[in-house]
């Protein structure tokens, strides 16, 4: 009997035709408000309150031509939340502003008054919290006249324990005059514009040194510092914010700032460094502040002097914003290597083991033959690398155009949900002996059947493309945080990680093959095999179920109805295949049913039948739906939180909740503490938690986080047990 897998060739084929279609329709969402965003509105959820104000004020009540016409955005945060500055550090991401102005009127680019440095848990970050403004200039031509309204559209990631991708539409009609009057707001604004750090071409006597990881800045003595300096790097690929400056007067009044540099950036240093240098607190605090490149030259730098001070957090005068978090501190190697490990121990994880069941099957057979044993081993790793690195890019093409992805993303769609179900199923009934495909165009005879080969290198690459596919349900340890790290950097740094995970994945296979005496001591083939293989199509039927019981958490009734009815036709179709090909049937009935699967699907393509239902809670057991404002409620009571942010479709939840979280010894330690229990479901796309997410450091679920009224927040690891709950319930 062929072997399974030659199944997979045809039906992948389809699939990736249809993955084909998805990267089309993703970059025109990355040009437009896209299909992801109309999804979104389409299930009329229920929008929270913004958390920071945005408007638009102007220093007089008119616009004048061929003048200053100076006008600034205005964010008014909420107690507590934060916005960033245009290099917001170790985390987070800056405004972006667009406007839309009538005529030939024209805007200039809002400026960036001067951050607030604040450090939580080893992150750096720079931002604003309270009232800040962002100064503009409107151009009026001459000639104008009437009144003229600023549009802007701003888009801004707002945080306080979590964060929130949130946006603002504003506008602001002023009539075109030459008599317009200060307004309330002229005051204010001038303060945002000395704030603003003057931009200096030349620095003049400000020098830059750099050795080894080590760098120094130094000011000559007339430059007018008298406390402190400090620094704001432009790019966040040449300072190491974990390390904070340190400051030390130096010789004839030089005053020296030392920072360490990144690992890149000092295996092969820049000729300058650009950023914002501060001295003694800033314009607000009576000091300077300018925007400059310093010189960068490699020579000795000295040691920090006894008498260093190290520049905290709060040091720049800025609106100074609170932020809470909890982050692993990576490099690009220790991520590369946890990548790795984590698709080591995907292999043990049980969404990925119904697909490597095929693989056993190709080991065993091919056990005998060394040359096709190795050909097998490349190809089935080319198949995992090659689809790890299109749905990372994908993953990271849609996070790029705006929108809150993480590891799994693609099982958040019911019909990709549904595809595989399907897909599955028609394996399910290969692998019971249903029937056989060939590697011909059309439906295999009986002749054909029993003359294919048994086995193909097409095979085994799609394996591997069908094992990264299902994978994404599982978070391995090691692997949440890497690909947490990934998803903050450069977009060839993500890649590689991404691409490690693969490797890992797929590495154990790749040396059973490439060393043949140890697939040898498999069993030989034989009749047996057949038995196997049957055993085998259990875990398939398994995943069916599973997959059956996620997409019943993203619909409702008459989708599942759906999709059972799917996988009865399909049922049909295989036996009368199989029939067919071993002579026991006409072909007749087979095309009937394939031209009504055809015309159903047409008819289902465009209906609502798979539109994504919100998830509801495990209430039973204690658990309401997760939200910020819950948590902020919660601890505002004095009570600690425990968040279990989760989704139907991740395997590793599940096996946390029937191991540890839905004990009753857990659940009963929980309740004596007096926590409250949230739930975070993520099956279904939800920007506000892929943004916790994304602030924990982590690309996907699970996420399990333990708040305290004093502040402090926990990170659970992955996999739970009673023990290791308990210990952290009471604060070990």
């Amino acid at each position: 009997m062929l072997h399974a897998a030659t199944l997979l060739r045809r039906a992948l084929r389809t699939l990736a035709a249809g993955l084909v279609c998805a990267a089309g329709l993703s970059a025109s969402a990355a040009s437009s408000d896209g299909w992801i965003n109309a999804i979104d509105a389409a299930k009329g959820a229920e929008k929270q309150m913004p958390h920071v104000m945005v408007d638009i004020v102007s220093a007089k009540t008119a616009l004048t031509p061929q003048a200053v016409n100076q006008l600034a955005v205005r964010f008014t945060h909420e107690e507590g939340w934060h916005t960033y500055w245009r290099m917001p550090g170790d985390a987070g991401l800056p405004p972006e502003f667009t406007f839309t102005l009538p005529g030939d009127l024209k805007a200039t680019d809002p400026l960036f008054p001067l951050p607030a440095r604040t450090i939580t848990s080893g992150l750096t970050s720079f931002g604003y919290g309270g009232t800040t403004l962002f100064p503009f200039r409107i151009e009026v031509p001459r000639g104008a006249y009437g009144n003229a309204t600023v549009r802007l559209h701003v888009e801004y990631l707002a945080c306080r324990e979590m964060c929130v991708p949130e946006s603002a539409d504003v506008s602001l009609r002023l009539p075109i005059d030459v008599a317009g009057k200060d307004t309330p707001e002229a005051a204010d604004i001038a303060g945002a514009l000395s704030r603003v750090p003057e931009t200096v071409a030349d620095p003049g006597t400000v020098t830059a040194s750099i050795e080894a990881n080590r760098i120094m800045i130094s000011v000559a003595g007339n430059a007018a510092v008298q406390k402190s300096l400090d620094f704001f790097p432009l790019d966040k690929n040449v300072v190491k914010l974990s390390d904070p400056p340190e400051f030390a007067p130096g010789e004839n009044g030089t005053q020296r700032l030392w920072l360490t540099a990144m690992d890149k950036f000092a295996a092969k240093p820049a000729e300058a460094i650009s950023g914002v240098l501060v001295a003694d607190g800033g314009p607000q605090a009576g000091g300077w502040a300018v925007e400059t490149k310093i010189p960068l030259k490699a020579e000795a730098v000295p040691l920090p002097p006894a008498n260093v001070r190290t520049i905290a957090a709060g040091d720049a005068q800025g609106a100074a914003p609170q932020n809470a978090g909890a982050s692993l501190s990576f490099t690009a190697w220790s991520a590369l290597l946890s990548a790795f490990l984590g698709g080591l121990i995907l292999n043990l994880m049980p969404c990925v083991f119904p697909v490597l069941s095929l693989k056993l099957l190709d080991l065993v057979k091919g056990a005998k033959s060394s040359a096709n044993l190795m050909g097998h081993g490349v190809a089935f790793t080319g198949g995992v690398l090659a689809t790890m690195l299109a749905l990372s890019g994908l993953l990271l093409a849609l996070r790029g155009a705006g929108h809150a992805l993480g590891w799994g993303f693609q099982l958040q769609s019911a019909w990709v949900v549904a595809a595989l179900i399907l897909l599955f199923t028609a394996i399910t009934f290969n692998l019971l002996g249903f029937y056989e495909f060939t590697f011909g165009s059309r439906i295999a005879d009986a002749e054909s059947v029993r003359k294919a080969p048994k086995t193909g290198l097409t095979a085994s690459f799609l394996t591997g493309v069908l094992a990264v596919l299902v994978a994404s349900p599982c978070t391995a340890p090691f692997m949440g945080a890497a690909l947490g790290y990934a998803l903050t950097q450069p977009a060839i740094e993500a890649l590689l990680i991404f691409l490690a995970l693969g490797f890992g994945m797929a590495a154990p296979w790749l040396i059973l093959c490439l060393f043949p005496s140890w697939a040898r001591r498999l069993p030989k083939p034989g009749p047996w095999m057949d038995t196997f293989r049957r055993i085998m199509a259990i875990p398939m039927a398994l995943a069916v179920l599973w997959l059956c019981w996620v997409l019943s958490h993203q619909t409702d009734y008459r989708g599942v109805l759906l999709i059972l009815c799917g996988m009865g036709a399909l049922g049909v179709f295989c036996w009368l295949l199989g029939r067919r090909q071993w002579g026991r049937a006409s072909s007749t009935p087979i095309m009937g049913i394939m031209l009504v699967i055809a015309v159903a699907s047409a008819a289902i393509a465009g209906s609502s039948l798979f539109e994504q239902t919100a998830v509801e809670s495990r209430a039973d057991s204690g658990w309401a739906p997760w939200s910020e404002k819950a948590v902020e409620a919660a601890l505002a009571e004095g009570h600690p939180v425990f968040v279990d942010f989760t989704a139907a479709w991740c395997i590793t939840c599940q096996a946390n909740k029937l191991a540890a979280l839905d004990r009753a010894e857990v659940l009963d330690r929980m309740n004596a503490l007096g926590y409250v229990k949230l739930e975070g479901d993520w099956t279904n796309r939800n920007a506000e938690i892929a943004a916790v997410l994304s602030k924990f450091g982590r690309s996907g679920v699970p996420l399990y986080l333990i708040y305290r009224p004093n502040g402090e927040v926990k990170v659970l690891p992955e996999l739970l047990t009673p023990g290791i709950v308990l210990e952290a319930l009471e604060g070990k």
